[in-house]
């Protein structure tokens, strides 16, 4: 086996990691899959709310306190798609879930871009339709109210 083809099966095997953990809520052993200066961008974020990420800590805080808000049934619809360069991958996904407060339902499709460097995700983009999430959550205020309340004026 190459180099290549032996990085590329690893880069493949933290993504099915990186899948399962988030599927199961074990952030603190997702957080393990991240290298500690890693950067998660969301281009799509809406105007005001947070749309980078910086550091393994601040990625598990703010991903595992989406739990609190957003209930995941299912994670499905997944495409796997190795890159040239065996450390990167696109993945295609949708959440299956519901907003925790009102039960409505939430369903998501992404399309994320994952770089790894020493074994670790490095640089992750997830691509996504804040339209789909603050229509479920009741509209921008809401969405602004319960994820990124340190930017709502009081």
């Amino acid at each position: 086996m190459s180099d290549d083809n032996a990085i590329r099966q690893h880069t493949l095997s933290i993504i099915q990691s990186y899948l399962a953990l988030l599927s199961q809520g074990r952030w603190n052993e997702w957080g393990e899959l991240w290298s500690e200066d890693s950067v998660l961008e969301f281009p799509y974020a809406p105007e005001g709310a947070v749309n980078r990420y910086v550091g393994r800590n601040d990625i598990v805080a703010y991903m595992s306190g989406t739990a609190d808000f957003i209930k995941v049934n299912r994670v499905s619809s997944v495409r796997v798609h190795p890159m040239l360069d065996p450390h990167a991958v696109v993945v295609e996904l949708q959440i299956e879930g519901s907003i925790t407060a009102s039960a409505k339902p939430y369903n998501q499709r992404y399309v994320t871009f994952f770089q790894l460097k020493d074994g670790k995700i490095q640089h992750y983009r997830e691509y996504w339709s804040p339209l789909i999430t603050m229509e479920a959550m009741g509209g921008y205020d809401a969405y602004m109210r319960v994820l990124h309340p340190d930017r709502v004026e009081a």
